[in-house]
C-alpha cells in the first residue's frame, strides 16, 4: 500500500510560524491525495494552540482551521518520518540536522527551498522524473532532489536574512504581517512544485 509524501514545518515553539505554514500548505494541497503536512517546534511549547495573533494572520489567507493545532516537540524520530523538513530559519536547520543527520539531504530553510524551486527549470525537473514510476511519493521524492542539485547553480544569497521568517512571538501585529509576507509566498512556491509534480504538467 503507497504511503504519502510527508513535509514537516518547523520552527521554535511550533505556535506561529510552523503551525501557520503547516495549515496553510495543508488547505492549498488538500485536492492532492499522497500529501501529508505537519509542524514541530526545536523548543516545543508541547500543547499550546497557534498564538491568537497569528491565528488572525492565518485566516486572513484563508486557514480555516486555526483551533485545532497543539505544538509538539520534534524528535529525530519525527524527521526521519519526513521526506522533506522545511524549516522557518538557517538555525532551525542546523539544529534539525544535528538532531538526525540523516535528513541532511531533505531539510531546507523554506525561503531557501522556494528560491530553488524557481532556479530549477522545468525540463531538468521533468528529465528527473521520467525514469521514476508512477507513485505520487516516488514523484515527489525525486522532485525534491532535483531541486536540490540547483544548489550548485543558485548564486549565495547577500545575508542570510533572506533565507528567514522572522519570529512573530509576542511580537506586534505589523511583526506577524511581515513574517507572513516573508512565509506565504514560500509556502505558494512549495504548493505550485507539488501540485506541478502530481499532475503532470511538467513540460
Amino acid at each position: 500500500m503507497p504511503s504519502d509524501f510527508s513535509i514537516l514545518m518547523l520552527c521554535t515553539g511550533n505556535i506561529c510560524r510552523s503551525p501557520f505554514a503547516e495549515r496553510l500548505l495543508a488547505e492549498q494541497v488538500a485536492d492532492l491525495t499522497g500529501v501529508q503536512v505537519s509542524s514541530a517546534g526545536t523548543h516545543a511549547m508541547a500543547g499550546e494552540g497557534m498564538f491568537p495573533e497569528t491565528q488572525k494572520i492565518a485566516q486572513s489567507y484563508g486557514v480555516e482551521d486555526v483551533e485545532s493545532h497543539r505544538a509538539r516537540q520534534v524528535t529525530a524520530e519525527k524527521l526521519e518520518a519526513a521526506d522533506l523538513v522545511l524549516t522557518m530559519s538557517r538555525a532551525h536547520r542546523k539544529e534539525a540536522v544535528e538532531l538526525s543527520p540523516r535528513v541532511t539531504r531533505r531539510t531546507f530553510a523554506l525561503r531557501e527551498f522556494a528560491r530553488l524551486i524557481e532556479a530549477t527549470p522545468d525540463d531538468i525537473l521533468a528529465s528527473d522524473l521520467e525514469p521514476v514510476g508512477d507513485s505520487s511519493e516516488e514523484r515527489l521524492r525525486a522532485a525534491v532532489q532535483s531541486v536540490a542539485l540547483s544548489r550548485s547553480q543558485v548564486a549565495s544569497v547577500s545575508g542570510p536574512e533572506a533565507d528567514e521568517v522572522i519570529d512573530p512571538y509576542r511580537q506586534s501585529t505589523d511583526v506577524h504581517q511581515t513574517s507572513a509576507n516573508q512565509l506565504v509566498p514560500a509556502v505558494e512556491t512549495v504548493a505550485n512544485l507539488l501540485r506541478k509534480v502530481l499532475s503532470g504538467t511538467i513540460t
